[in-house]
């Protein structure tokens, strides 16, 4: 349904431009759930934001690569070209739904509004599919809500109206930055078997962003690691966590209290990634590598399969792998 290939987003003019995302590729099919995982400033909410055509302007721009959606280039289309052209079946939902629902307009009013978008249907047939919706995300009492402000909801209230309002296009491919990261550990619970259960049910695709690695073995299929802009890792959920190829992966791993249940202190990766402009000629985490060599500061790597379907940006690959 998705399928982004070499996808780099710049900062700045033509002549000198900074790549907060380098190159990106990744694929999505019907049913799956992707799990796009890494540490804060590593370019996941920029890469879902280009996929979508929503970087603010002026600013970030799409220098290379595509974006294919159901076979159709959406790569420079405006959101509202988008859905003027058939391609607007992919929606988003946001990490704080209080920054993204309007404070003084009626529930009902914001969903009944994304039904009038995408569906061309308006009045009380728009307030009726706008229920149908809540339902759907298991709202509780879904016709009073209708008419509740969102300061009268609760966080988790707030985010199954966000899923609602991103369900009313009827997407193809549903993009979550970081949704459940402002909720407790119940609701987020309730709103990722929400998210699975909207995926088999829909047969949507689902494009989830965290930098949560217990929410990734929770929900996601396949998973792809980021760092410094750049996909450094992917695989299916069960090769990452039994086989990681990539040091940064293993890193992010050992991190985990679960993990290391009867560690005193929990293992850290140590250093900062680099920032946009100041990257090494080598490989891009090597500086912070517990296994680098004299070859990683010098050469870049080239992308390599250790399995099947698990491929790494690594020279010198954990579980087997010379230079690539």
């Amino acid at each position: 349904m998705l399928s982004v290939r070499d996808l780099t987003v710049s900062l700045g003019p033509e002549h000198a431009a900074l790549d907060i995302v380098d190159g990106v590729s990744f694929g999505l099919a019907k049913g799956e759930i992707l799990g796009l995982v890494g540490e804060s400033g590593c370019g996941k909410s920029m890469t879902s934001l280009a996929v979508m055509g929503l970087l603010p302007q002026p600013g970030p721009r799409v220098r290379a690569g595509q974006v294919m959606l159901d076979g159709c280039d959406v790569t420079r289309l405006q959101p509202w070209q988008r859905v003027e052209a058939g391609h607007g079946r992919m929606a988003m939902i946001f990490q704080e739904p209080m920054t993204s629902l309007n404070p003084v307009r009626r529930i009902g009013d914001q969903i009944a509004e994304a039904v009038r978008v995408h569906e061309g249907i308006s009045g009380a047939a728009a307030l009726s599919r706008a229920r149908e919706l809540l339902e759907l995300v298991r709202m509780p009492d879904p016709q009073m809500q209708l008419s509740a402000y969102p300061h009268q909801l609760s966080g988790g209230q707030r985010q199954r109206v966000m899923i609602a309002i991103a369900l009313a296009c009827r997407p193809q491919v549903l993009i979550a930055d970081e949704p459940t990261t402002a909720l407790d550990v119940t609701i987020q619970v309730q709103i990722l078997g929400l998210l699975r259960e909207l995926c088999n049910r829909l047969d949507m695709a689902i494009l989830f962003i965290t930098h949560d690695m217990g929410v990734i073995a929770q929900l996601a299929d396949r998973v792809s690691v980021m760092y410094a802009g750049r996909i450094v890792e992917t695989a299916s959920v069960d090769g990452l966590f039994k086989r990681p190829a990539h040091h940064y992966t293993s890193g992010l791993m050992d991190c985990m209290p679960s993990r290391n249940p009867s560690a005193r202190r929990l293992p850290t990766i140590s250093g900062q990634p680099p920032a946009p402009g100041r990257l090494a000629a080598g490989c891009v985490f090597a500086s912070r590598c517990v296994a680098v060599r004299d070859l990683c500061r010098t050469e870049a790597p080239s992308r390599a399969e250790v399995s099947q379907g698990h491929e790494v940006l690594c020279a010198f690959p954990l579980n087997g792998g010379g230079p690539s």
